[in-house]
């Protein structure tokens, strides 16, 4: 089967939500397996039902994004790290390979053929999220919906669970880890660290165990993610802030925002307690002034030295999630 290639738009996609930009947080539901094993080939990996086939890929994931937007606000990390929908591609192999260990343990389950990539909220993000990482940027977004989001489109959950209340009870706590020796219907162990954990070590065998941390507190990596590139974008950003030319520029993005909004006490990043048809000056105002480019141009000056500097790390993570990509795909028989 012919894998797609990677979507990139001029340069390469940009980064996102403030708030899930700094957390490493994704957009879509993730889940996850354990084992030590060596990834297993896409027949050994895939499931031999038709639970694979019950997701319906996205005609075109990326109806709808702002490619020059996306190009603007490009910062060098986003080239190490899975987009929006490689996020969902892997998310659902990972819920088929939940499904399929769940029903060797004897439970009712199934692949949710209802569920769907939320366009509308790619739209509103962008990519790599980067249309919130300073607040909106879009202003078509603005007009429609103010400060706010588009409403979620999306089938979820992504798998379901048949049987009675006990029976569905026990084949949860069997996904997230189980209890040691807790009986199944068929009699079969609970893998160690739950069906999560051995379907996300199916794709990725270097994934964390459910709910881990690393040092510093932060999730581990799992499928999807690449926790020091989140890092790096959480430093640059902060660093970015103490930058006098973003200081000047959000001086100048105020004075923008006096002239066209009486009373107005937002910041770039929020509108909270604002107006809704404050939302599109508040974006024009990020234009105008050069905040957005005064910020992105700061972080890309920041990046080019952190990147550098982690330059071996970054690439072997994101050449692992290029391979947890593609295997996901062979999983889903995309």
């Amino acid at each position: 089967m012919e894998i797609p290639r990677r979507v990139r738009f001029p340069s390469a996609l940009a980064s996102g939500a403030l708030v899930l930009a700094l957390t490493g947080c994704s957009l879509f539901g993730d889940a996850s397996e354990p084992g030590p094993s060596p990834s297993p080939s896409p027949e050994e990996a895939s499931p031999a039902g038709g639970a694979a086939a019950g997701f319906v890929r996205p005609e075109d994931p990326y109806a709808g994004v702002d490619a020059e937007l996306s190009e603007r606000l490009h910062l060098p990390v986003y080239d190490y790290r899975l987009d929006v929908y490689e996020e969902y591609v892997v998310n659902r192999a990972v819920s088929t390979l939940i499904v399929e260990c769940l029903v060797d343990l004897g439970y009712e389950a199934s692949v949710n053929s209802d569920t769907r990539m939320d366009l509308l909220r790619m739209r509103a993000f962008g990519p790599q999220r980067e249309y919130r990482r300073y607040g909106n940027t879009r202003i078509d977004i603005a007009e429609e919906h103010g400060f706010g989001l588009p409403a979620e489109d999306r089938g979820d959950p992504a798998y379901r669970i048949g049987g009675d209340a006990d029976l569905r009870a026990q084949a949860e706590t069997a996904v997230s880890g189980g209890e040691e020796g807790a009986e199944t219907p068929s009699g079969e162990p609970v893998p160690e660290g739950g069906c999560m954990t051995r379907a996300r070590r199916q794709i990725d065998p270097d994934s964390s165990m459910p709910f881990e941390t690393t040092e510093n507190g932060a999730p581990a990596d799992v499928p999807t993610s690449h926790g020091l590139a989140d890092d790096l974008l959480m430093e640059s950003f902060f660093a970015a802030m103490e930058d006098p030319g973003v200081i000047a520029a959000t001086a100048a993005w105020e004075e923008c925002m006096a002239g066209r909004v009486d009373g107005y006490h937002g910041t770039p990043m929020s509108g909270e307690g604002a107006a809704g048809e404050t939302a599109v000056p508040s974006v024009e105002c990020k234009g105008s002034s050069g905040y957005l480019d005064a910020f992105v141009g700061a972080e890309r000056d920041i990046l080019d030295g952190l990147v550098a500097e982690h330059e071996e790390a970054l690439t072997e993570r994101r050449d692992r999630l290029r391979e947890n990509l593609e295997t996901s795909l062979e999983i889903l028989g995309w």
